[in-house]
């Protein structure tokens, strides 16, 4: 095995056979933890500081639509299936428009955007077995595809998934799915065909693929929960306070949050790492404001065109509820705040209005103003997956298991990023312990 891959994404020791356990953080991992907590009869408590649950996840009504906080929707897989029909939360499928995926070249939009000889060299070093041990997700792009594909389409897609840049970004943390692949072959052809090969059938046919929601917004999910879990969750309570509680803990809540709760070298390990700050606006707008506007799920957009977004969902496209007006086009631009524009997030919604047209007039023509604009702001909004992260996860479970063995951590920051990750883990972690 080249690369060693974390099958847990719980730190630390296991749950023990019985609470009471108290679960601090009352975001999507926590309400996720909590829930299958309930399903397995623990006795448990939810404390959440703010006075409504969900964490980054949440949707904002509009006058004539919806605006989501953060993530607009998540992969399909059987756990998340499993969990909202316990929820009886039926799922949004996308359109079949949203199929059409596009990255921006020379600020025109493309289904793919290397030229013939780039694509001469992808297929070159894709046919050919690489040995080296990489270590950033970029390195992966440009051993296995060459400089075009990692700056023009890894890049882009990377940072529109964890808004950071490919060479930031560790290739097994990141990329763990490929990762793992690898560990079969340096070959990638037949890397992939031997994945495909292990991969058990799904039973009843085909699997839902592609983007899937809920028709309020991942709201519906936070609500949903919340209901579900009502009698366990505690609003409003700092969860410091349990900082030197004997119960058995499970930390939830962001790495800078999460360090209070240690001293030594975990807190000092939890202090370090690094999160995104990231802004997020979504408009509605009339479909005739942009006249080169095509169809589709969204495009990414690499920094080196010099636009201020690092992509722009088509969420009408995607999920046609999102407008209540079919004359409206609803769409999210993904800005990030780094060292070309220091001071994004101070930045009044003014001026993030003005730089989004800029945006969306090179793109598409736009001209005019909004129907109507959300702005959420994250001065912390995702955990960078560098290097030093994915190389943090064994000491993290080691110094819990020796030296805090009624806690555990349990986040977008200890291996996986997605609702659909976090679900799959707490299903594996508490759902069939």
């Amino acid at each position: 095995m080249k690369y060693k891959l974390r099958e847990r994404f719980y730190l630390g020791s296991k749950l023990p056979p019985k609470g009471p356990i108290r679960v601090i953080g009352g975001g999507i991992a926590g309400l996720l933890t909590g829930f299958f907590l309930q399903q397995r009869g623990y006795d448990f408590e939810i404390i959440e500081r703010a006075e409504r649950p969900g964490g980054l996840l949440g949707t904002q009504q509009l006058e004539r639509g919806l605006a989501e906080q953060a993530a607009n929707g998540f992969l399909w897989s059987p756990e998340v299936q499993a969990l909202c029909d316990a929820l009886k939360l039926p799922l949004l499928a996308p359109q079949p428009s949203a199929k059409k995926r596009f990255l921006v070249r020379g600020q025109k939009l493309h289904r793919f955007p290397l030229r013939f000889l780039e694509s001469i060299v992808l297929l070159g070093r894709a046919l050919w077995p690489h040995r080296q041990t990489l270590q950033t997700a970029s390195d992966f792009g440009r051993v296995y595809f060459g400089d075009a594909f990692a700056q023009q389409v890894l890049s882009p897609g990377l940072a529109g998934i964890y808004g950071a840049n490919a060479d930031q970004l560790s290739f097994p943390g990141a990329l763990s799915p490929v990762a793992r692949m690898l560990n079969r072959s340096d070959f990638l052809p037949l890397a992939v065909w031997r994945h495909r090969r292990a991969q058990p059938k799904a039973p009843g046919g085909k699997r839902p693929v592609g983007t899937h929601g809920f028709a309020g917004g991942m709201a519906d999910l936070i609500d949903a929960l919340q209901e579900r879990l009502h009698a366990h969750l505690r609003l409003g309570v700092d969860g410091l306070q349990y900082r030197d509680s004997t119960d058995y803990l499970i930390l939830t809540t962001p790495a800078h949050v999460s360090q209070h709760f240690f001293s030594g070298p975990l807190a000092e390990r939890l202090a370090r790492i690094a999160y995104t700050p990231l802004l997020s606006t979504t408009v509605l707008l009339e479909r005739t404001q942009l006249p080169r506007f095509r169809e589709g799920f969204g495009c990414l957009i690499p920094r080196s065109e010099g636009l201020h977004s690092l992509g722009v969902l088509f969420n009408s496209c995607i999920f046609p509820q999102r407008s209540r007006d079919p004359k409206l086009l609803s769409l999210t631009a993904i800005l990030r705040q780094d060292e070309s524009y220091p001071d994004l997030l101070a930045r009044s919604d003014a001026d993030i209005a003005t730089l989004l047209k800029e945006d969306l007039s090179r793109l598409f023509g736009f001209s005019g103003d909004f129907a109507e604009q959300a702005i959420f702001r994250w001065p912390r909004a995702i955990p960078i997956y560098s290097p030093a992260l994915y190389q943090s996860w064994p000491e993290l479970d080691r110094l819990l298991r020796a030296q805090y063995p009624q806690r555990q951590l349990f986040g977008n920051y200890t291996g996986q990023i997605s609702v659909r990750g976090m679900c799959e883990a707490a299903t594996r972690e508490i759902g069939t312990a």
